[in-house]
């Protein structure tokens, strides 16, 4: 395994795995997304997207103290598991209203800062699911060619984080986007003062300030951050379940 010797690191004895796992990816993207995110003392955190990395950035936020988090997503399911960690949440299906309904409840401002953890939309958009489509029956080299050098990602949580977000507010991006021709609206960045902060999750760099949460009183809840427990065999059909956003699913632990 490529960097096996760096990757590994100790953990306490006694506890259950379970209580570790998400170490190695959940844990420190949330982390950074939410380090990123620089939200100001009492200040307000918009977070795009519910999903296992968005809610565990509303749980580090709030844990942070960070001062109100508002979260939003099209799933109800999602919406009720952030809502019940104390984050006011919004149905992203409303969107022709849905910036109003943000800055309405920032006294007409925005948030201070807002995390994007959606990224490039895996379906939706005709022009993603054709380079999807294009990409999939060409041989590997070929395809990586053809996204390096003209890809585009649909990117309707950019803009909306980019219109929501207060002048001089700071944007961090923690969902994935993987497009190299995406259109970017610079004078409206340039305009509002938009700082934009994002990048790869540096697993190691947060592994000490996240390991010391990781108790019995488990403040950012991982005990039960699992909405299913499957065996590895079943690995295919919660793909399926997890894309289609069925049965609740949100987060997959595969036991072998």
């Amino acid at each position: 395994m490529p960097q096996a010797q760096y990757g590994p690191i100790t953990v306490p004895a006694g506890p259950p795995d379970d209580m570790f796992v998400y170490l190695s990816d959940v844990l420190p993207t949330s982390w950074q997304a939410v380090e990123y995110a620089a939200v100001p003392k009492g200040g307000t955190l918009l977070v795009l997207g519910l999903g296992p990395i968005g809610d565990m950035s509303c749980r580090i936020a709030l844990h942070q103290g960070v001062g109100r988090v508002i979260g939003v997503d099209p799933v109800a399911e999602r919406r009720d598991r952030a809502m019940a960690r104390g984050v006011e949440v919004l149905d992203l299906d409303d969107q022709d209203t849905l910036v109003a309904r943000i800055r309405d409840m920032t006294g007409g401002r925005g948030p201070d800062s807002v995390i994007d953890a959606v990224g490039m939309e895996a379906h939706g958009s005709p022009i993603a699911k054709a380079m999807q489509q294009m990409t999939g029956i060409l041989p590997d080299a070929w395809a990586a060619k053809l996204m390096e050098n003209a890809g585009i990602d649909r990117l309707a949580a950019l803009n909306l984080a980019i219109e929501a977000v207060r002048r001089g507010g700071t944007i961090s991006i923690i969902g994935v986007y993987g497009g190299m021709t995406d259109p970017m609206p610079m004078m409206t960045l340039f305009d509002k003062q938009i700082q934009l902060r994002m990048g790869q999750a540096n697993v190691h760099r947060w592994v000490d300030d996240i390991l010391p949460l990781l108790t019995a009183a488990d403040p950012l809840g991982v005990a039960s951050f699992a909405s299913h427990r499957l065996p590895l065999t079943d690995a295919p059909a919660a793909y399926q379940q997890f894309q289609e956003k069925k049965d609740g699913m949100i987060k997959v632990l595969l036991q072998p």
